[in-house]
């Protein structure tokens, strides 16, 4: 399990410079939206809106595909 843990340690490593470089640099991180523990869930349009916005960052998505995935998968509920 050599590789585990070198996978393992250079993740961390890159999660640790990503939160130095965002506390460095707040103005160019997305900000993560919060809630207290225990008062409920986030509503249906503040999470599209959020998870919209990730994927669409990452350029992992086509953003107007996965709007019409969402629909879908709410309609389906």
């Amino acid at each position: 399990m050599p590789e585990l843990e070198e996978h393992r340690r250079r993740m961390i490593a890159e999660v640790s410079a990503f939160i130095t470089w965002g506390l460095a640099n707040p103005d160019k991180v997305r900000r993560i939206p919060r809630k207290r523990i225990g008062t409920g869930a986030f509503s249906q349009t503040m999470q599209r809106v959020f998870w919209t916005q990730v994927f669409a960052a990452t350029g992992a998505v086509n953003v107007d595909l996965f709007r019409r995935f969402v629909r879908w998968v709410r309609g389906r509920g």
